[in-house]
This record gives structure tokens, sequence and C-alpha cells, in this order.
């Protein structure tokens, strides 16, 4: 994933973290319109509308919510998981010269 500014310099995973968290809020706001639409329609005398609003408005608000953070979560553990993979080729790249056991001698 990159950033949003440079497309050659990859997405941090705090920017990830802070996208999702941003989205986050933007939810809760929406969520206090939906209960102030559902409080109006109760105040005007639509009982079942307040209830069905309410009921629809949380329904889908907590189900982008729940999706949101799975996505990000596995962004984050795609990213992690990048930076090990990362860090394995380069030790696989790297030649290492392994050091042959010592002859055994017998001490008798």
């Amino acid at each position: 994933m990159r950033d949003i500014l440079d497309q050659d310099r990859p997405m941090t995973l705090g920017a990830v973290k802070l996208a999702t968290v941003i989205l986050g809020l933007a939810l809760l706001m929406a969520a206090l319109f939906v209960l102030l639409g559902a409080l109006l329609a109760l105040f005007n005398g639509h009982v079942i509308m307040a209830l069905t609003r309410l009921a629809f408005g949380f329904a889908l608000i907590i189900f982008l919510f729940v999706t949101v953070r799975l996505l990000g979560e596995i962004l984050a553990a795609l990213h992690r998981l990048n930076d090990r993979l990362a860090i394995l080729g380069d030790d696989i790249r790297t030649t290492s010269r392994v050091a042959s056991a010592p002859p055994e001698t017998d001490g008798e």
C-alpha cells in the first residue's frame, strides 16, 4: 500500500491506524445524526419509524465500523508480515560461511 501523496514511498503502519481512527470518528458522528433523526421522528409522534430508523441506522454503522476495523487489522498484519519477509529475504541473500566443526580427538 502506498502513501497518498508519495507513490514511491510505502504507507506506514501508523498511517493505516490513523486512517481507521479518523473513519471511526466519522462513523461516530454519523451515529449521532442517526440518533438525532430518530429522536426527531419520535417527538413528531412516529414511534415505529423512529425505532426502525434507529435500528437500521445503528446496524449499518456498526457493520461499517466492524468491517473497517477488520480490514485495518488485516492490513496491519500484512504490513508486519511484509516487514518479516523483507528481513528473511535479506538474511537469505547474504552469504554466510558455515565453519566446519573441529575434528574430534580422542583424549586417551
